[in-house]
């Protein structure tokens, strides 16, 4: 006699949501991945852009660039904020950016997670050869 009759609708029915359960997580970590790498991504171009920028004009171009770049990439973001400042470091000036946004999450509620914030950060030297 068989005694395993039925065994592998069983297995089946047990591991089925255990892989949803792994793809969805799968998801998830590449949606946070590839948010941080675009914030990171936006804020390196964004000082670069920045630094290169008259100095009346290198807040506001360096968040313009910041979002443009943001907006190019369709990003998993929601509220996406970016800070341009100016520092001098020894005597040297240099520009810093900060991006930060909220990972959206929506279609993966089955993991029961919250939306994490991220940030991201470039700093360049601002360039004395650039136009007055």
């Amino acid at each position: 006699m068989n005694v395993q009759r039925g065994s592998m609708a069983v297995e089946t029915v047990i591991l089925t949501p255990i892989f949803v359960l792994l793809l969805v997580f799968i998801s998830y970590a590449s949606r946070v991945v590839d948010t941080q790498h675009e914030l990171n991504r936006a804020a390196d171009v964004a000082a670069r852009a920045a630094s290169q920028a008259r100095s009346t004009s290198m807040t506001s171009r360096g968040m313009e660039t910041a979002s443009s770049s943001m907006r190019k990439n369709q990003s998993h973001c929601l509220g996406f904020v970016a800070e341009v400042s100016r520092r001098s470091v020894t005597g040297i000036m240099h520009v810093e950016v900060r991006t930060t946004c909220r990972v959206n999450v929506l279609g993966l509620s089955l993991l029961g997670v919250r939306s994490p914030t991220l940030t991201g950060t470039s700093t360049e030297v601002i360039d004395v050869y650039r136009h007055p």
